[in-house]
């Protein structure tokens, strides 16, 4: 039977070649290369979440899921940073102006976000909304035209407002050019992102470039993915867990090629024939499958009750935080696997291994799947109020 995901793997597979060769140098570079870019957009990935009258590939949300894991096996920073420019596009169509979001969806626009607003606040004005803070983590700012700024709502003397006990978060899309994109990405993995962090100060944002949260509740092709009925906070860790997950299978697939060619010092067996190796390769699948299961399996439950038209529970909030933060945590466990037996082949820039090392390491650290949320979720879990933060 044929699935909606299988012809975008099918388009994942036409670009690999182009986007491994240039893996190497986009990690030096800390941008991902020109060529790399125009196949993913050649390739329609950066639309696949918009729907098909807006020449969009028609996927929900959880159907981009394999996809996204499907390129990062091949380079964990083109997943990454095609799971933002794919998820960004959808506040588009929740834009008040209609010729603002013909003017962000156009074909090859490919569109950057600050998912950070507690660095941001945004202020009332005649006419639209002034932004001051910093916009951090803009991933793929090297070949976005786009910006999506979550501001946190501020009367005009500065107090922080809320709305239903949280934040009231206004959200917009601005020209990338309307910030100075600072250089500051010097990292250890994921360098290929361009995550850059920008300065925004007293940037005017006109109405028809705010999101309308009403609009977006009205608009049937967003009512129609039952993934839009859970809560913003708790849907956006999934991508970036299966980013993880597809760095750590391609170690594993970097791995499986040295065994087959490599013998150990001393030995005239393949790396492949060594119990130690059978050992480590099993562990570190077990670890990739079992993220994954875990995460699919909290979907699956959640989006069920969507579809019961039952409510979606702070209990059901916390497992899917829950399982994004264990399966990038397996993943990043996975290559320390993969990398310790791979020996030397694994500590040099030029080899695959190292790559995956250092960037299934740096997942973890985005607030999305940061293991922090172990002790909110461990509260809410022993019937506790979970108290402020993501969840």
């Amino acid at each position: 039977m044929t699935r909606p995901t299988d012809a975008w793997l099918a388009r994942v597979a036409d670009i690999a070649e182009v986007v491994r060769a240039d893996a190497v140098a986009a990690d030096r570079e800390r941008r991902l290369g020109d060529k790399t870019v125009q196949a993913l957009i050649d390739a329609g990935l950066h639309r696949m979440l918009l729907p098909p009258e807006l020449g969009g590939g028609g996927l929900q949300w959880v159907e981009s899921f394999p996809v996204i894991e499907a390129l990062s096996r091949i380079d964990g920073a083109t997943g990454w940073n095609t799971s933002i420019w794919a998820q960004t596009p959808t506040l588009a169509l929740t834009l008040a102006d209609e010729s603002a979001r013909d003017e962000v969806l156009a074909d090859d626009a490919l569109c950057s976000a600050s998912l950070n607003w507690f660095n941001l606040r945004a202020r009332r004005v005649d006419g639209g909304y002034v932004f001051d803070g910093k916009a951090t983590f803009l991933s793929g700012s090297s070949h976005a035209l786009w910006l999506s700024l979550g501001g946190w709502l501020v009367d005009d003397d500065g107090h922080p407002q809320f709305a239903d006990g949280a934040p009231a978060v206004i959200r917009s899309i601005v020209p990338m050019s309307s910030v100075p994109v600072a250089d500051t990405w010097h990292v250890s993995g994921l360098r290929a992102t361009a995550s850059n962090d920008a300065p925004v100060d007293g940037l005017f944002v006109p109405d028809g470039f705010i999101s309308d949260v009403a609009r977006g509740r009205a608009l049937e092709w967003l009512a129609a993915d039952r993934a839009n009925h859970v809560p913003l906070q708790s849907r956006f860790g999934a991508p970036f867990a299966y980013v993880g997950l597809g760095i750590a299978m391609g170690a594993l697939d970097a791995l499986g090629d040295i065994a087959a060619e490599r013998a150990a010092l001393g030995s005239s067996a393949s790396l492949r024939e060594r119990a130690d190796v059978q050992l480590d390769v099993a562990r570190a699948r077990a670890l990739v499958e079992s993220g994954r299961a875990f995460v699919d399996q909290t979907w699956a439950g959640v989006l069920g009750k969507v579809e019961r038209g039952e409510r979606v529970t702070i209990e059901d909030q916390a497992m899917l935080r829950l399982s994004y933060v264990t399966a990038a945590e397996h993943a990043a466990t996975a290559t320390d696997l993969v990398r310790r037996t791979a020996g030397s082949a694994g500590i040099y820039e030029s080899d695959r291994i190292e790559r995956c090392w250092r960037d299934a390491h740096v997942v973890p650290a985005h607030a999305m799947v940061s293991p922090r949320a172990y002790e909110r979720v461990g509260k809410v879990l022993l019937g506790l109020e979970p108290g402020p933060g993501l969840l």
